[in-house]
């Protein structure tokens, strides 16, 4: 009786068969990350500790010319905490708030003391309904620089709400970038007075925020999360 021969696969059929199945598999891995990226909750954005701090773009005037600055181009989003990084100091004020005037001088000593991990950025807002707050352009960058703008008369022609030609700012020059506020930025950040403070981390979150810790110091906030002052 003649034998039956085993029938024998195509030759290269199991190669095909493995390269299907790894193709799959890959595929699903694929789409397992997608979908997890996907329901993954977004950043919470808000002024708060703990939120991704409000994004802006505006103009800013860097001590030479205005020029559009944006916030988020200085974060860092692969910065992990206990890594170095560059921290950010965000100042909002109004040109004509005696607060912020006498503010001028703590503000040049932390830039003395922290510039080396720190950026600073100011913001200048004009506060509505108040006597004798009209900050313009003009005033922004005297104030900054602390060149001539105004008189010490006290006739509403100057920084302070008038009371001083800004070339007497307390503290030295601010060499960082100060930047044109809006009402959609102030509304973001919910500022309801001036002068207010907060620091962000290297990546954009909100780790400080002066309504937030009334007991303490900017000082020493910034001596607990940015470390010792150069």
């Amino acid at each position: 009786m003649a034998r039956r021969r085993k029938s024998l696969a195509p030759k290269g059929r199991d190669d095909d068969v493995r390269y299907i199945a790894g193709f799959a598999l890959g595929s699903i891995l694929t789409a397992i990350i997608i979908l997890v990226g996907a329901i993954a909750p977004p950043a919470t954005i808000g002024p708060s500790e703990g939120e991704l701090a409000p994004d802006f773009s505006t103009d800013a005037y860097s001590g030479a010319s205005w020029e559009n600055f944006r916030l988020s181009d200085s974060f860092d989003y692969e910065w992990e905490a206990g890594e170095d990084g560059e921290w950010i100091l965000i100042q909002f004020i109004d040109t004509d708030c005696p607060y912020c005037w006498s503010e001028g001088e703590k503000m040049s000593s932390l830039h003395a003391q922290w510039s080396n991990n720190v950026e600073f950025i100011t913001v200048a807002v004009e506060l509505s309904g108040l006597s004798g707050h009209n900050s313009d352009r003009q005033e922004i960058e005297a104030f900054r620089d602390k060149t001539n703008y105004g008189t010490d008369d006290n006739d509403g022609d100057g920084c302070n709400s008038g009371r001083d030609n800004c070339i007497n700012r307390p503290g030295t020059e601010h060499n960082w970038h100060y930047a044109e506020a809006t009402s959609g930025i102030m509304s973001d950040w919910e500022i309801s007075g001036t002068p207010f403070l907060a620091i962000l981390e290297p990546n954009g979150y909100v780790a400080w925020n002066q309504y937030e810790n009334s007991g303490e110091s900017i000082e020493d906030a910034m001596e607990r999360l940015v470390g010792g002052s150069q």
